[in-house]
């Protein structure tokens, strides 16, 4: 049997992704099934909920002498230490390539494109198959692709990732511009008791001189949420920066319905780091206001590319 996989707590990417690939693999005659790894992120909830999808195996051991496709990643330190690089044989990704990649000895296939997210590769998959996606198959492609591409406004995002959409959005008449709206309205309601797992600020990036983790949330109305969360944001980026030793922690928060960022750090150690590294200006409500969408990716490939400033 062949498991799809991806990483811990995914996102609707990554679960659209186990998801949709499994079933059209059990299409193409090839015994398949997917696994979850602990709690999925609050959107994919929020999806499954509305539309009266049902996800199984989530938090279970996957099952040990199977063959692993992994999807929207490359890297076995985001994923259950049950993964062996062994076992791996496909990758379906859309992220910068990890050194993990020359671990997989077994590997039949690899596909990673640098597009805005990974369900646009399997949405062709099943184009090019000749099957038609099941109801639940195109939802959840749909959705992957627009949170990932922040409803198609992030500069990831490509032609490929638009006619997917278009084509998911054909077959499928569920999908529609009002559920999009009410779909990130939703996920924007975060009690506090959930903001630290939303925020996705556990994975430092290292350097040689300093160690530095950029957190990100997605949300409708930003100024509002932030103007109800920004304190408590800052609590927990000081919890974070405590607890792992970090040298600067910052966050990225993006406006999903409107398409701007703003940008703030712990403390004014880490706005004078953030100034230097990436030449961005604080404004006077301390934060840095950017009218289009940033997303972290991007946020770290100029962290990487310009750390020697700091």
């Amino acid at each position: 049997m062949k498991i799809v996989h991806s990483y811990n707590q995914p996102d609707i990417d990554g679960v659209s992704c186990m998801y949709a690939y499994s079933q059209l693999l059990n299409k193409q005659s090839e015994k398949a099934d997917y696994f979850i790894w602990d709690m999925p992120k609050q959107e994919v909830n929020i999806i499954c909920d509305m539309f009266g999808i049902t996800l199984n195996n989530i938090n279970e051991e996957i099952p040990g002498d199977n063959e692993i496709v992994l999807v929207d990643f490359n890297a076995l330190n985001q994923t259950h230490s049950s993964v062996k690089p062994e076992k791996i044989i496909e990758i379906i990704d859309h992220h910068s390539i990890s050194k993990d990649l020359y671990n997989y000895k077994n590997i039949q296939r690899i596909q990673i494109d640098k597009i805005g997210a990974a369900a646009t590769i399997v949405t062709e998959r099943y184009k090019n198959s000749g099957f038609i996606p099941s109801r639940e198959v195109a939802i959840l492609l749909f959705y992957g692709i627009i949170s990932n591409s922040i409803n198609l406004k992030s500069n990831n995002t490509t032609k490929r990732d638009i006619d997917a959409c278009k084509w998911l959005k054909s077959i499928c008449t569920d999908i529609s511009e009002e559920k999009i709206k009410d779909i990130f309205i939703r996920k924007s309601y975060i009690e506090d008791k959930n903001l630290r797992f939303e925020m996705e600020c556990e994975i430092p990036n290292v350097f040689p001189k300093c160690k530095t983790i950029i957190a990100q949330l997605e949300v409708a109305n930003l100024e509002k949420f932030l103007l109800e969360k920004k304190n408590k944001i800052i609590s927990i980026m000081k919890d974070v920066k405590n607890e792992k030793q970090i040298d600067f922690i910052f966050i990225n928060c993006i406006d999903i319905l409107n398409g701007y960022t703003i940008i703030f750090g712990v403390d004014e150690e880490t706005n004078k780091f953030i100034t230097k590294i990436f030449e961005y200006n604080f404004n006077e409500n301390n934060v840095i206001k950017i009218d289009k969408v940033i997303q972290r990716k991007e946020l770290t490939a100029i962290l990487s590319k310009n750390i020697y400033k700091y």
